[in-house]
């Protein structure tokens, strides 16, 4: 019965809102049942929203069908979610790939990084402000903070943005006998100026030289902005410190590395690296549930 009503409330939901649709075309990349609500989660590859659909075996079958296509997806929106109501299939040859860039989980040759500029530092505090911020330092790490950060402002936002490294060097590891070898956070980008969005340990956002010094502890060094690994490898007693700035898809140092040394480019989302990082959230899993896909993560 319980079942029955809520399909009924969708349903009349659909009637209402239908003129008021939206619609996107997209490829569909994961679709799962969720745990806390009768509704199938269509995660969009085109904007990384996730799109909502009344659920039923023949309904779940019927969307599955969808997996990995590219799709006119119509919706509508309420009370913070957007509910599908209807869906087609697109062939490829009515999409051009030059005007749409359509699944951002995986590596597209065409795709060009840059990152949005969000006008104002009024902006960039509301959107700190805004930020999902229960993640525990004790028990999970910056990259994974910093990798959720940035998807949730791609994906509620529309914000392309950056993300900060800073490395720390040997010398000066053994000089402050200290813990970490770099630390991140992401940065986005307000009428031309950069700031920092550490909400871990800032209570509002910063710029790259505050929040270098907040980390480094004095004003007197500087950490040399670098874009190259190698130069950190084999830098490691000529400086204290360097920074590298990189686009929001990369998840670690490793993936600079392998940018670096491999040639390998990250342009894309990767489901595995999100599923990890979510756990640096308290109720990850209801919180990014249309990440899931019942498969071990990296690390958990």
């Amino acid at each position: 019965m319980k079942k029955f009503k809520s399909l009924l409330i969708l349903y009349v939901m659909f009637s209402i809102c239908s003129v008021r649709a939206e619609e996107i075309l997209t490829t569909v990349f994961n679709v799962i049942e969720s745990k806390k609500s009768e509704t199938i989660l269509i995660l969009s590859g085109a904007d990384g929203k996730v799109y909502k659909y009344p659920s039923s075996e023949s309904n779940l079958k019927y969307i599955k069908r969808f997996l990995g296509t590219v799709v006119k997806l119509n919706y509508f929106k309420s009370r913070g979610s957007n509910i599908m109501t209807q869906i087609r299939r697109v062939e490829r040859s009515e999409v051009n790939p030059n005007d749409f860039d359509l699944n951002h989980f995986q590596y597209n040759q065409l795709r060009k990084f840059a990152p949005s500029d969000v006008q104002s530092y009024e902006n960039v505090n509301t959107i700190f402000t805004n930020l999902l911020n229960d993640g525990d330092k004790s028990r999970s790490q910056c990259f994974k903070r910093a990798h959720m950060w940035a998807y949730d402002m791609w994906s509620e936002l529309g914000l392309s943005t950056q993300k900060i490294f800073i490395f720390y060097t040997q010398r000066y590891i053994q000089l402050e006998d200290f813990e970490w070898w770099f630390h991140v956070a992401p940065m986005v980008v307000a009428n031309n100026t950069e700031y920092v969005l550490d909400g871990t340990f800032m209570s509002n956002p910063i710029s790259v030289s505050d929040w270098q010094h907040s980390f480094i502890k004095s004003e007197n060094i500087t950490c040399p902005l670098i874009e190259n690994y190698k130069t950190y490898e084999e830098g490691q007693f000529k400086r204290l410190c360097y920074l590298m700035k990189v686009p929001m898809y990369y998840f670690s140092p490793l993936d600079i590395e392998n940018r670096d040394l491999k040639g390998i480019e990250k342009n894309h989302w990767e489901l595995e690296e999100l599923q990890d990082a979510r756990r640096a959230f308290k109720n990850y899993d209801e919180t990014y549930e249309a990440l899931d896909t019942g498969k071990p993560t990296i690390t958990h």
